[in-house]
């Protein structure tokens, strides 16, 4: 009889700790990858707008999940002026460690949860301090006991994304308009970050002083903000398309 218990502990265990969600990016249906990084150029933000980060919570288990936003991490900022919406509930100042809602969220076997639920930043228009908020999705089961394999994402605020910025006076990049080699020229060591225009990080390279041409043949079409920065800080914003 021992042993039957402990076998179906140890399968009921197994079973809940691969309960599993999927956390989709609406914009564009996207899965979102633990640890991934979304950047917005713009505060002041409305539902409207591109910088609203609209989600769904998408149950693929086997098994009833209860689902809390949990605030892991805040930078250049205490929490005030951002929306988080989730599960009917929407807040427009969070806090760090705070798990949202305070009743989790039940996902039936096989459903989505995706009405209404977004998280955008409502500082000021033009507010000049680049910060970021990061966000653990964890499952519960029916208990309140964490189960399965939490999702992390952070949503950064970058201003300088909004418009070019030309620090880096040695820095030269061409042509704009590429299709498979973008040329870069430096005089020193630089670091680039190249965004779409959700903010989303799509490639990073590292940049050695002298003329270096750059393979984007691996990007898709469209309109990239590359972001330069070197060792100082100092920091240079090129907008490219990508044909």
């Amino acid at each position: 009889m021992i042993k039957k218990l402990l076998f179906l502990t140890l399968i009921l265990t197994t079973f809940f700790s691969h309960a599993q969600f999927d956390v989709i990016y609406l914009s564009d249906n996207s899965i979102v990858t633990d640890g991934q990084n979304y950047t917005f150029a713009d505060s002041s933000c409305a539902y409207a707008d591109p910088c609203n980060f609209k989600f769904a919570v998408a149950n693929t288990s086997a098994q009833d999940i209860y689902v809390r936003i949990v605030v892991d991490g805040m930078v250049n900022n205490t929490g005030a002026n951002f929306q988080l919406c989730f599960a009917s509930i929407c807040l427009s100042n969070i806090s760090l460690n705070a798990a949202y809602p305070s009743t989790a969220a039940f996902i039936p076997v096989g459903t989505t949860n995706d009405m209404g639920n977004s998280m955008w930043n409502l500082n000021p228009p033009r507010t000049t301090t680049p910060m970021s908020w990061t966000f653990r999705f964890q499952a519960f089961d029916a208990s309140d006991n964490e189960v399965g394999t939490p999702t992390s994402m952070t949503y950064n605020y970058q201003p300088t994304l909004s418009s070019e910025v030309s620090e880096i006076s040695s820095l030269k990049v061409f042509p704009t308009n590429v299709q498979n080699e973008l040329n870069i020229s430096v005089d020193e060591n630089v670091s680039a970050v190249f965004y779409d225009l959700s903010g989303r990080v799509v490639k990073e390279i590292q940049v050695l002083p002298g003329n270096q041409k750059t393979d984007v043949s691996d990007l898709s079409a469209q309109i990239y903000v590359v972001c330069f920065k070197n060792s100082q800080g100092l920091k240079s914003v090129v907008k490219i398309v990508k044909e």
